[in-house]
């Protein structure tokens, strides 16, 4: 199906979408930023939050491309063990890594301080798995954009790309006050820039690898999850009631280091182009359509 009434729809597919996340999100979130926290805040921001699914689907319907098929990647569990192991334990072996070199370093982090516990790690996760991140980001930002732009930019590149506007659609999280980004001290949010440019690589190395939103909702949620179980020292953390951002900068350098490592690993394996890239999920192939 052309649709000549929407040109960008059906020659900038990736455009139309990245367009269609923000509006979505901006306009059903913007009301939360005006807000003191609250339920109906927290509300606005949730449904929000699922602007990259709502406009890939959208785009892809618009496209006459087959909507289940981009549909069926969130369901796809088949991959092989060795990527549920790295969905499952990579965030864990990183978070392992930050706090070994915080320990190192003399970092603010103590290493004798219990673990949260099971139950509470799960509900963090399965959140994570399904409002945080997961269902309501990745059949976009991955299953939809990724693919679209492997092939014109690169994987490397059109991950960073990715990266980018990712980063900034989350723009309302950091203004309204319901959202934990809008506590973020100033040195953790630049932080928080540069780690989710280096995570978009790592996620797209698994979208890639495999063809499944669901493994890179897995990956997405554990990388989210593992935080809690970092073995900050709080008493260092926050001194008479202030934050210190010395040492919030510090816990911010290691983990960039370590997920730049990672990312530097990878490339240095699979080359910047040399991730495995399968075909766009329900586009027609016809005369191209099905790229960017």
């Amino acid at each position: 199906m052309s649709n000549d009434r929407l040109p960008l729809v059906d020659d900038h597919p990736v455009a139309a979408f990245f367009v269609g996340a923000y509006a979505y999100t901006w306009i059903v979130s913007a009301p939360a930023v005006f807000m003191e926290p609250s339920w109906i805040a927290a509300i606005l921001v949730y449904v929000g939050s699922f602007g990259p699914p709502v406009s890939a689907a959208a785009v892809t319907w618009l496209r006459g491309d087959d909507v289940r098929a981009w549909a069926r990647q969130i369901t796809r569990w088949r991959v092989g063990w060795y990527w549920w192991v790295v969905a499952l334990g990579l965030p864990l072996a990183i978070t392992a890594a930050v706090a070994g070199v915080l320990a190192v370093i003399g970092g603010p982090v103590d290493l004798g301080r219990a673990l949260p516990s099971p139950v509470l790690f799960a509900v963090i996760f399965l959140f994570g798995l399904t409002v945080s991140g997961g269902l309501n980001e990745e059949p976009g930002w991955r299953g939809f954009a990724q693919a679209r732009l492997n092939d014109r930019y690169g994987a490397l590149t059109a991950s960073l790309v990715i990266g980018v506007v990712w980063a900034g659609w989350h723009l309302p999280y950091f203004l309204a006050p319901v959202t934990p980004h809008s506590g973020f001290p100033f040195v953790n949010q630049i932080g928080w820039f540069f780690g989710i440019l280096l995570l978009s690589v790592i996620l797209a190395w698994a979208y890639n690898g495999t063809g499944s939103v669901l493994i890179v909702m897995v990956l997405h949620a554990m990388a989210n999850s593992a935080d809690v179980i970092l073995p900050l020292a709080p008493d260092q953390i926050v001194v008479e009631g202030v934050i210190d951002e010395a040492a919030v900068g510090e816990v911010v350098g290691v983990q960039l280091l370590v997920h730049l490592l990672v990312v530097v690993a990878i490339v240095a394996y699979y080359g910047r182009d040399g991730l495995a890239r399968g075909r766009i999920p329900g586009a027609a192939d016809v005369g191209g359509r099905g790229r960017e």
